[in-house]
């Protein structure tokens, strides 16, 4: 995949990390699903961030490392 579509889609995970928790969870079942629910909720929040943050940190340093290849091969 190019990287240029890597980035994109980290920053779409860190997007939705914010969002899980800005406009919070509209689902909503028995009680006996309640500390499932805590527990569910807080961690895919954080497990979007978390990714989301690593492929926009990884793809940014893979993209700078391409121009600085390519300003290299223009200067040889």
């Amino acid at each position: 995949m190019n990287a240029i579509v890597k980035l994109f889609v980290g920053l779409l995970l860190v997007v939705a990390g914010i969002a899980w928790y800005v406009y919070g969870s509209f689902v909503g079942v028995g009680s006996f699903w309640l500390a499932f629910q805590i527990v569910f909720f807080g961690v895919v929040g954080v497990a979007f961030l978390v990714i989301g943050l690593l492929i926009v940190w990884v793809e940014l340093e893979e993209i700078s490392d391409t121009i600085k290849m390519k300003k290299g091969k223009k200067k040889k």
